[in-house]
């Protein structure tokens, strides 16, 4: 610690030791016991100023300050874009893109919500003719339910 750094703090944060930054309040303490008159003129300023800030009254913030600070304060755009519509679009729309539209979740989901319909529409779960088809054969089969086990089954049953 020296006369500058010193000086610095008293002038920085005041008189009272208790003030100065931890770190560095025991060497002070140390370099102001040891040449306290070199300190002296600087001290009696900080108390002085010390003594007028604590006895200067404040004014208390009016109420509606914070309001008004809120409301002048700028919002991102992304706000209106994210509240959900009215009605059950818009709660899903929140349900399903809940940080906004994205083009590659959007996309993906369009994709799976096509081929679900796809699928559904165009394919029959039977044949017309009431037997199962060529894809049912295929997953029977691959389950372990293949035509003669099952005549089998009849045939035991």
């Amino acid at each position: 610690m020296n006369d500058e750094r010193l000086l610095e703090l008293i002038a920085a944060y005041g008189a009272a030791p208790m003030a100065w930054p931890e770190a560095e309040r025991e060497a002070a303490l140390a370099h102001l016991d040891a040449h306290p008159a070199r300190f002296e003129a600087a001290l009696a300023d900080a108390r002085a100023l010390d003594h007028a800030f604590s006895t200067e009254v404040l004014p208390d913030a009016p109420a509606e300050l914070a309001g008004k600070i809120m409301a002048s304060a700028p919002w991102p755009d992304t706000r209106a874009a994210r509240r959900p519509g009215p009605g059950l679009a818009g709660r899903m729309k929140e349900l399903v893109f809940p940080n906004g539209l994205r083009w590659p979740a959007g996309a993906t989901v369009a994709a799976l919500v096509m081929g679900l319909f796809a699928g559904v529409a165009t394919a029959p779960a039977t044949a017309e003719n009431g037997y199962s088809t060529d894809g049912e054969q295929v997953v029977y089969s691959a389950l372990g339910y293949d035509n003669f086990a099952a005549y089998i089954e009849e045939v035991d049953g």
